[in-house]
């Protein structure tokens, strides 16, 4: 499509239709509503063009709507029907079936049981860790050392059997469907499970020797036993280059390292996601009670069949003695759900959002499958948002997945949908990062500064952007830009900051001058 023929086309599709004879009322109103439409048709003429710019590639596949929640009408429209790959896009939808289904008060809950007599300082059974995909937990690294305290403090100094991670909540599935297979060690697709630590990654850090072919020096952050590094990283000369390749091993728990680090480089680190989460958890947990003079006789083990566990059986009868955790060692709950999925949405935090999903499809469907999560956050946008399943295609809940799919309409009408919600409609709005003030740069010092909350989403050749924004006239406006098969995503990211900054900027005259002028 030629820029002309684009200006022409959405031009003509926004503009008014010519409107039959009228009384001299209907004749001022229907002349009112033509000045009112006039800027929307401007609206258009400056929009259209950014869709076939080609610094963000000839082959880009652009989707846009743009709708006025004050008064209900559509300002732009750009293949607003196209299902596209929404990537982190997709968190709107985790978290609004999240606020709906769990409510905003939802928290998840870690806790330590001891499975036994306690007598004379031994535990007499297992010491269960069971976890239900607190993304809280996971990250926060003074957690399991409460729960190493708790042991202490109760008396145990031997515990006669194993040590369980119990993460049977949410099953033992560990990548959602179509991660691309760079997310297998990537940091920003750790693996979500019931039982987590560290945000389910370890960090490794490589310094040099003291001199060329000298073997470098290699840490891991947190350290463990349940990672062992392999490294042949050799120091070179002064000024060479440096290359880190790090690699799993064949054997479980194994990295490799390889390669060369400049003499005078400093520290290379990266970060890779651990392989069981759980397993990883409870490593770190019984390193922290070893410390604490607490021996474990047996193994570590998990359990993440979603079955019927003993651990289900221990807080089914807690619960119908009234006292959900009677009996435990240490409880850590989670902070409200409304406070959790603004951390999703501000951060975009992957991890979150899949622990989040996976948790709806265990509340909903009995279990905490990718599948049960993506048919119940389906069911919220059929059922309550009122968005054909034909427009959506959920898959997990970050959007990391290349089989999420999304039209710009679809989004829209969850953000129309939210804004009025009863149930987490505040949180969910409020979930969005205002642009261009505080951390988030981008679009400062424009119209839409202070003025745009939008959630971003970005994967290779992706970039989305859709949110709300209040535009100088006063009205609210909802909105969503979305490319597929960007050659330049920065490129793309300039269209979607030049729209949201117009619209901004946007105004028009009310629909009723005489209401306007007060009379």
């Amino acid at each position: 499509m030629t820029l002309a023929a684009a200006v022409s086309n959405v031009a003509a599709a926004q503009a008014p239709r010519p409107a039959p004879a009228r009384s001299a009322s209907s004749a001022r109103a229907a002349a009112a509503a033509a000045a009112a439409d006039q800027p929307r048709g401007l609206l258009a003429a400056e929009l259209a063009p950014l869709f076939v710019r080609t610094d963000v590639g000839r082959n880009a596949n652009w989707g846009a709507l743009v709708v006025s929640l004050t008064r209900g009408d559509t300002l732009f429209s750009w293949r607003a029907d196209r299902r596209l790959i929404p990537a982190s896009n997709a968190k709107l939808f985790t978290t609004a079936a999240a606020l709906h289904y769990l409510s905003p008060e939802f928290r998840f809950i870690t806790v330590l049981y001891p499975d036994g007599r306690i007598r004379d300082g031994e535990l007499d059974g297992d010491l269960v860790f069971y976890g239900t995909g607190d993304p809280t937990f996971a990250m926060d690294e003074h957690s399991l050392a409460a729960f190493a305290d708790s042991v202490v403090q109760a008396g145990i100094r031997r515990v006669r059997g194993d040590l369980i991670a119990d993460a049977s909540f949410l099953g033992g599935e560990l990548r959602g469907p179509g991660w691309v297979p760079d997310n297998v060690t990537s940091s920003y697709a750790a693996r979500p499970q019931a039982l987590g630590a560290n945000g389910n990654r370890i960090a490794l850090f490589v310094e040099p020797g003291p001199r060329r072919g000298t073997p470098a020096r290699v840490r891991v952050a947190p350290a463990n036993d349940y990672y062992a590094v392999v490294s042949v990283v050799l120091t070179g000369e002064p000024g060479s280059r440096t290359r880190v390749r790090v690699r799993r091993g064949q054997a479980r728990g194994v990295v490799e390292l390889s390669g060369t680090i400049a003499a005078d480089y400093g520290e290379w680190s990266t970060q890779i996601n651990v392989e069981e989460p759980a397993v990883f958890a409870a490593t770190l947990l019984r390193t922290l009670l070893t410390r604490r003079g607490v021996t474990i006789n047996g193994v570590t083990r998990t359990v993440v069949d979603n079955t019927h566990t003993r651990v289900h059986t221990m807080l089914a009868r807690s619960a119908a003695r009234g006292d959900a955790f009677a009996g435990a060692l240490a409880v850590h709950r989670s902070a409200p759900l409304g406070e959790l999925v603004a951390f999703i949405n501000h951060r975009s935090h992957n991890l979150s959002a899949e622990l989040t999903f996976r948790a709806i499809g265990r509340m909903r469907g009995g279990t905490g499958t990718f599948a049960s999560g993506a048919q119940a956050v389906a069911q919220f946008l059929t059922d309550e948002v009122r968005i054909p399943r034909s427009a959506v295609q959920v898959t997990d809940g970050s959007g990391l997945s290349l089989l999420d799919l999304a039209s710009p309409r679809s989004l829209v009408q969850l953000l129309a949908y939210m804004r009025t919600a009863t149930e987490g409609g505040r949180e969910f709005v409020h979930s969005l990062p205002v642009m261009g003030i505080g951390y988030r740069a981008r679009l400062a010092e424009t119209a839409a500064a202070g003025r745009l909350r939008a959630k971003t989403g970005t994967l290779s050749a992706v970039s989305s952007l859709s949110g709300y924004v209040t535009a100088v006239g006063g009205e609210e406006l909802a909105f969503s830009l979305i490319v597929n098969q960007a050659r330049s995503v920065d490129a793309a990211r300039e269209v979607q900051d030049s729209i949201g900054a117009r619209l901004a900027a946007f105004t028009r005259p009310p629909l009723d001058p005489s209401r306007a002028s007060g009379n």
